[in-house]
């Protein structure tokens, strides 16, 4: 059986509540805070890598411009997404991208990267690799992956 890698840190640049944010995580996790703390802006930014993740599993990458120019990645629509679409940008600043990078433990990358108002791009870097088609995306990126080999992020929410 293949390791399962995991999440181990999330970075947040102009990304809703956050001007700049680094959450590590571990295992297990469990967010608390005060209200307008940020707890609702890293699950929003799950349920964004979660809709880009099913779309990235079964279609090509595509070319796009990305935060360091041409590369390819998989464009997300945002409007079939439980989020407030108008507050992507911290401060409703729209001048600046916003991005959110999600680092697994075998120090791949996945970025969420918002150039302008109603656009989102997954882009994904592996270590040793581009992944550019859906065979490709479980072995170069495997997070929490079902029997089918596709990513799975388990959220649930404690009342």
């Amino acid at each position: 059986m293949p390791e399962v890698h995991h999440f181990v840190r999330v970075d947040f640049w102009r990304f809703k509540a956050f001007d700049t944010f680094t959450l590590h995580l571990r295992h297990f996790n469990i967010l608390v805070g005060p209200n307008n703390a940020g707890k609702s802006t890293i699950l929003a930014a799950f349920r964004i890598l979660a809709a880009a993740m099913r779309r990235a599993n079964s279609r090509k990458a595509e070319p796009v411009n990305g935060p360091q120019g041409h590369t390819f990645g998989y464009p997300v629509d945002l409007s079939g997404i439980s989020i407030a679409e108008e507050n992507i940008f911290y401060n409703y600043d729209t001048s600046q991208a916003a991005t959110v990078k999600f680092t697994l433990s075998n120090k791949n990358t996945l970025h969420l990267y918002f150039p302008e108002q109603g656009t989102c791009y997954l882009i994904l870097d592996a270590v040793d690799r581009l992944a550019r088609t859906p065979s490709t995306v479980p072995t170069t990126h495997p997070g929490n992956t079902g029997t089918d080999g596709r990513l799975r992020l388990i959220t649930t929410t404690i009342t």
